[in-house]
This record gives structure tokens, C-alpha cells and sequence, in this order.
């Protein structure tokens, strides 16, 4: 009995362009098999006990040649319900998706095909290039000109002369100065207009322009990388107008940003949406810790202290596990430090009662004392009840201050583990433009890993960003002196940092 191998176009690189079934299917899937140029991002939306396997082939270089990856994929289909075959743009388009649906029929595997965006027209908008505009290209073909190993195959430039179609050549940065030349033998113009955008549509996308008699030597000097796509057209005039990339505030800087979890971050999402390359590096993994509660203890609850949007979720979970809903909340008074732990537990239909002007945990006390005594001290000598739910591993001071102004009741509702993966290459510190720590802990894991010198050399090349006091209290003593810390201890609070100049 086999399960089901759905192929999926993963989209051109900006892991955003990947379709919203794309995305469902990485979630529910039980195993993916996915190739070289797919955003990594896309891998951490699945779930924690999926099986991941990269197949990925650089030219001539495959981890498993073709007929490998087709044999894998129906031993897969064997083992498991639901295969995800995660490949790159879109599945049909030089992806050699066909063979592997064939391959899948004739051994009796159901497949599903997932469409996704293709580079052939999407690295184009990303650099500024329509392949189709009125007056200047009714249409537009796409090639590739990546050889197969061992074979020389020649491109029909011939059938290419149309000045009004637009040619996209796939896969072929070495053949650059071999195209030109074909297309000036077959009888095009010598001002074509031609780009070559290397990595379309990410951070590090670079766009190269000229025309036909001298774009060889322009790419030469600029020393791009693959992948890249080259565009042949006069829409290409267009690209200064229409290049959207550029406008944003952070385009060309590389920031790197130590997180907890595996899926990407909400500070890595803000700073990629305003144009920056952001590597995520997991440093922790957050596990819940299992608890009962019952609807007697909740009724004597005054105020509930959320810190953190894990903190809502473990509890939530904890709160349905023993048998109970938000309506056993009824009367309990909701508290959160920030606007993030606010938005969490809005999505279990609960609004906030407290949330202190300033977002760190050393004001909070202070402020949560003033509302208490606005709005719970009723009777005399009554000390309210104050349930804390937090993560085992956080230090006292929340508790060391909560229990002079109340009764309080720590719960230690999840675990923030330090995650290794020896699989993970360590970063060069100082080949990023900043790196913005979210928590001590991440600070922590991360610079502990690096000889003192390192560290002393950092700020030189490198900015240091962190989002609070305590955060920067660890960074500092570990040796970084010069630290930028957020106005505001959110996640856009770190973003505006760098935003703004």
C-alpha cells in the first residue's frame, strides 16, 4: 500500500512566492525531498518529526543522480502517507518533473502536481523586467541553457530573431559570452538590451545589464554567482523604472539573527520584508511541560502574568488538556508585558487587561502593582493571587518581585533547551552587517561559541543589536561592550533600529 507524492514548485527563491497549498502540504507532510535552490525557510514549517532529504544538484555535481531520487521517492511513497518532491520555481519547468511523474505511474504511486512560481518570469519582475509589454515584447520564450552531463547541445538561435519576443535563458551564467555570440550570428541587433540576474528574488539578488556585444564582459567583472537567468528583450530598457527591490530601505545588508524554534522568526520576516539577506541560526527549542489544572484553583485567581507568547501557548494547551476552555478564565484578570504576548492570546479570543507602557520585565512589576491596587484591592488586607506561567529554565526575579506586591504561583509551563546541529556550518561573524539577539539565551548559545578574540574583533566589522536590558546584560558579559539596544523591546523595535538610518 503506498501513500500519496505530491511534486511542489517551491517558487523562485523568496520563500514568500511559494503557493498557499505549497505551504499547506509542507505542514501536514510526513516527508520531504527537496532539491539545492528552495528557500530553507520553507523547510522549518514542517512538522518536527518529518523526514527531510536533500537531493540537490549543483552542475554536474548530484547528491543522488535522477534515477536514484525517482527510486526514492516511491520507497518513500511506502513508508509514508503524504511525500512531499519539493523542487525548485515550478515543477514542469526544467525541474524534471515529468520524469519523475512518469517514473511514479508506472509504479502504481499516485501523485499530485502542486504548480508553483516559476524564475522565468518571476526573477524577471524582481529585477525590474516584464517579459511582455506593450510595444516592446507581444511574447516571450523560455530556454535552457544548461547542458546535460556530457552532451553538447546547441541552442536554435536561428528561430530566435523575433525583436518583439522576449528569450529567457535558464541555467546559464558560464554560456553568457556563447549566447551573445549565437544570437548576434543568428541576426539580432547589437544594442539588444540583455540582464543576468543572479539569486532572483532574494536578498542577494544582483542584476547585471548591457547588450549583446559586451554583457560577457560586464558579468566577467562582476564576478556573479549562480543561479542566474539571463533576459534578452527590450523590456529590459525597463529596468531602472520598475526595479521595486531597490527602494527598500535595507536592500544589500546581511543580518544575522540567532532564534528560538524552527520556524523563521518574526524579526528575520520584518527585516527580509524591508529587502535585507537574514540567515536564521536555531539556537534553542521550546518543549511544553505537561500540567492539570482545575475550574476550583482558576476561581481563586485573581491575575494571570503572561511573559511571553510561548508562555500563553503552553498554558492554553495545559488548559485544554485538563478538560477546560477560556470560560474557566471567567473572572481572572489578563496581564502581558508586551504587544506580541498580547497578540497571542488574541488568538485564543482573549483581550488583555494589563499591559505596561514600557515592554521589560523591570517595569512590569512596578506598573502591575499600581493597577492591582486600582483595581483588585477591594478589601482589606486582601493580597491578590497572581499565577505566573513560565519557562522552568527563567530566572527568579519576575517571582522575587511579584511575591512583595502579591500571592504568587510560578507555573512552569515549557522549557527553552539549547538546540545544536552538527550539521549546521558555524557563521563568520564579521561577514554580516549586524547580528540582533531576541533574549539572553540566544546570546548566550550563540557568542559562547566563539574564541574571546573573535569577540573582541566583532564590533569592528560587525553591529551588535539586542531588545532589552537583560539581554544586553549577557551580550556585555560576554565581552561585546559596544551594544545597540531597542527603544522599545519588540521585535519591530529591533527592525526600527536599522529601518530608520
Amino acid at each position: 500500500m503506498y501513500g500519496k507524492v505530491y511534486l511542489v514548485g517551491a517558487g523562485p527563491g523568496d520563500p514568500k512566492l511559494i503557493t498557499v497549498k505549497g505551504l499547506e502540504l509542507i505542514r501536514k507532510a510526513d516527508c520531504i525531498v527537496y532539491d539545492r535552490l528552495i528557500a530553507p525557510e520553507l523547510l522549518a514549517y514542517a512538522g518536527e518529526n518529518c523526514e527531510k532529504i536533500y537531493v540537490g544538484k549543483a552542475d554536474s555535481r548530484h547528491t543522488l543522480p535522477q534515477e536514484e531520487i525517482n527510486s526514492l521517492l516511491v520507497e518513500k511513497a511506502k513508508e509514508y502517507k503524504n511525500v512531499i518532491r519539493l523542487k525548485g520555481g515550478d515543477v514542469y519547468v526544467f525541474g524534471r518533473g515529468g520524469e519523475e511523474a512518469l517514473y511514479l505511474r508506472e509504479h502504481g504511486v499516485a501523485f499530485e502536481v502542486v504548480p508553483g512560481v516559476s524564475s522565468a518570469t518571476a526573477g524577471a519582475a524582481y529585477a525590474g523586467i516584464p517579459v511582455t509589454h506593450r510595444g516592446l515584447a507581444d511574447g516571450f520564450r523560455v530556454v535552457t541553457a544548461h547542458h546535460r552531463e556530457g552532451a553538447q547541445e546547441q541552442i536554435a538561435f536561428s528561430t530566435m530573431t523575433n525583436e518583439k519576443e522576449t528569450l529567457v535563458f535558464l541555467m546559464g551564467l558560464s554560456r553568457v559570452k556563447e549566447i551573445a555570440e549565437g544570437l548576434l550570428s543568428a541576426g539580432r541587433r547589437k544594442e539588444t538590451p540583455v540582464a543576468v540576474i543572479s539569486h532572483a528574488t532574494t536578498p542577494m539578488q544582483r542584476t547585471v545589464t548591457g547588450n549583446l556585444t559586451d554583457i560577457a564582459e560586464r558579468v566577467s567583472t562582476a564576478n556573479l554567482t549562480s543561479p542566474a537567468m539571463i533576459v534578452v528583450g527590450d523590456t529590459v530598457t525597463l529596468q531602472d523604472g520598475l526595479d521595486f527591490m531597490k527602494q527598500r530601505p535595507l536592500w544589500g545588508r546581511r543580518y544575522l539573527v540567532p532564534k528560538i524554534g524552527a520556524e523563521p522568526s518574526k524579526l528575520a520576516e520584518l527585516l527580509r520584508k524591508n529587502g535585507a539577506y537574514v540567515q536564521e541560526r536555531q539556537v534553542g527549542r521550546i518543549t511544553g511541560i505537561p500540567a492539570v489544572y482545575t475550574k476550583k484553583e482558576l476561581e481563586g485567581v485573581d491575575v494571570l502574568l503572561f511573559t511571553s507568547a510561548n508562555a500563553v501557548k503552553w498554558f492554553m494547551k495545559n488548559l485544554s488538556a485538563s478538560g477546560l476552555d477560556a470560560r474557566a478564565l471567567g473572572s481572572v484578570r489578563l496581564a502581558v508585558i508586551g504587544t506580541a504576548t498580547a497578540n497571542k492570546l488574541q488568538e485564543y479570543g482573549l483581550c488583555a487587561d494589563f499591559m505596561p507602557e514600557h515592554y521589560n520585565s523591570d517595569i512590569l512589576v512596578k506598573e502591575l502593582k499600581q493597577y492591582m491596587d486600582e483595581e483588585l484591592r477591594k478589601e482589606p488586607f486582601h493580597k491578590p493571587v497572581v499565577w505566573y506561567p513560565t519557562a522552568k529554565n527563567a530566572k527568579d526575579d519576575t517571582v522575587d518581585a511579584l511575591v512583595q506586591i502579591c500571592e504568587c504561583g510560578r507555573l512552569n509551563v515549557y522549557e527553552n533547551r539549547e538546540y545544536t546541529d552538527e550539521m549546521q556550518e558555524k557563521p563568520k561573524l564579521c561577514d554580516f552587517d549586524g547580528i540582533f539577539f531576541t533574549c539572553a539565551s540566544s546570546a548566550k548559545r550563540l557568542l559562547s561559541g566563539y574564541a574571546p578574540e573573535e569577540l573582541a574583533n566583532l564590533e569592528q566589522d560587525t553591529a551588535v543589536y539586542s531588545i532589552g536590558p537583560k539581554c544586553s546584560a549577557a551580550i556585555t558579559g560576554l565581552g561585546i561592550a559596544n551594544v545597540t539596544e531597542a527603544a522599545v523591546s519588540t521585535c519591530e523595535g529591533l527592525a526600527n533600529l536599522v529601518c530608520k538610518r
